[in-house]
């Protein structure tokens, strides 16, 4: 392992990942792409009419989605870095070696975003006072420079599912336009557009500041967004899934669904018609004004909005297994060409670093341990979300060493086990008085290395 890294015990790597990552995809796309989208072409159609309540709400609203978007979204951003730095360091400096340029061009995005936000807030009244063009301009070069920077974050994420000819090459316009580029950022762009739509229209919904006659004129114009933005965006999702390859999108219904209801696929087919249905359904109350409907229905339409994004980024980060770049990385961050050197002259001996063993859990055993957080610590947790004690739970010691020699011919999404045999022995005798039962007479002689006691 090039870097060390660290593992969040009960809720596990992914999900701290994953509540990081949601809840700033939600800002940035909901409010920093869709809803400054919308305040500025209300600024827009507020100038060329002439109409100073338009323009009054539009100011009304920048307000909340500039704290939250400075404050909330700044915080979640660089969260992000350090939750990945943290737990996954292997994999973030491999995608920093390949999209250098490209996140270098990222931040000096963000920091742009930034700084061109807050005058746009703060100087709204004397420039709309004294150069109305010019504070517009300000606002539209925002959003070109929002756009910017969702045209090079697709590039980078998309290239985690579908790297293409980058693994034999090395190109970075290979790595940058794989074949899930441009769906994945017309997704996200009108996806980010339509979850501003709703926001807005929750914003206007609940809005006591705003006349009958100028609620009922916005809520129109913002259900008519909805419906375009929403259905562009249904349709760059299916050219998005379309485009994934075969072997990895089977496992889309199993990504959300988990092992207890995949079986089960036409539940996760009628949440999603029930929750498209919520979103439409709202953007056509408002588009007809019938605001006392769409107070009923703006709550679940969001709610809908939200899980939306949750089930996108689910399904996106899971359907790659067992890779974190497939034909280049396993999830558990250890390369390809690590992984089958380390099946010959073993993990511990590999590796600069190995995970100590917490204190009070049994087994004692500090290689079994650190084998299990390299191969295993990535997605499992012992007495966490996806416990391995519930996985193991009755199996027998050979059953789990079996498991664990063909984890990935048996469970397609998980990484190969990375070590030598005798090394899979010591992990499986481990495994398997971690579940609770009694050691077998038979069990491995004990394996360590300096810096890591013999079990």
């Amino acid at each position: 392992m090039l870097f060390p890294s660290f593992h969040i015990p009960l809720l596990g790597d992914g999900m701290t990942i994953a509540l990081v990552a949601v809840t700033h995809v939600l800002i940035s796309h909901g409010l920093a792409i869709g809803m400054l989208t919308l305040i500025v072409v209300l600024q827009h159609i507020g100038l060329r009419n002439n109409d100073h309540e338009i323009l009054a709400m539009a100011q009304r609203m920048l307000k909340p989605v500039v704290i939250i978007v400075t404050a909330v979204g700044a915080v979640t951003g660089a969260g992000i870095w350090f939750t990945v730095s943290v737990l996954a360091p292997n994999g973030i400096g491999s995608l920093l070696r390949v999209f250098f340029w490209p996140w270098f061009f990222e931040w000096i995005a963000f920091s742009l975003e930034v700084f061109i936000l807050l005058p746009y807030y703060f100087l709204w009244d004397r420039m709309n006072a004294t150069h109305p063009k010019r504070h517009l301009a300000l606002g539209w070069s925002y959003v070109f420079v929002a756009f910017v920077s969702a045209f090079l974050i697709s590039g980078i994420l998309g290239f985690m599912l579908t790297p293409d000819g980058w693994v034999q090459e090395h190109a970075l316009w290979t790595a940058f336009f794989n074949p899930t580029f441009w769906p994945q950022l017309f997704l996200r762009v009108l996806g980010g557009l339509t979850l501003g739509g709703l926001l807005s229209t929750g914003y206007i919904l609940y809005s006591f500041r705003l006349d009958l006659e100028l609620r009922r004129w916005t809520a129109r114009f913002f259900g008519g967004w909805i419906i375009v933005c929403g259905s562009l965006a249904a349709v760059a999702a299916w050219f998005y899934f379309d485009a994934i390859p075969s072997t990895y999108a089977t496992h889309k219904v199993f990504a959300v669904m988990t092992s207890h209801f995949s079986q089960q696929p036409q539940w996760l087919l009628l949440a999603n018609l029930l929750a498209a249905a919520f979103v439409f359904g709202l953007a056509l109350v408002a588009y007809f004004r019938r605001l006392r409907l769409a107070h009923v229905l703006i709550i679940p339409a969001l709610l809908s909005a939200f899980l939306f994004v949750v089930q996108f980024e689910r399904i996106r980060e899971f359907i790659r297994g067992p890779y974190l770049i497939p034909g280049y990385m396993y999830a558990n961050q250890i390369s390809l060409t690590l992984s089958e050197h380390m099946s010959r002259t073993g993990l511990l001996d590999s590796s600069a670093w190995a995970a100590e063993q917490p204190e009070r859990l049994n087994p004692v055993a500090p290689a079994g341990h650190a084998l299990f957080i390299a191969n295993c610590g990535v997605c499992h947790t012992i007495g966490g979300l996806n416990d391995i004690r519930d996985r193991l739970l009755g199996r027998s010691q050979p059953a789990v060493n079996v498991l664990i020699r063909r984890t990935n011919e048996m469970v397609p999404f998980m990484p190969p086990f990375s070590g030598t045999p005798s090394e899979s022995n010591t992990l499986a005798a481990y495994l398997y008085e971690l579940a609770g039962n009694q050691r077998s007479i038979n069990a491995v002689p004990p394996i360590g290395r300096k810096g890591v006691d013999n079990e």
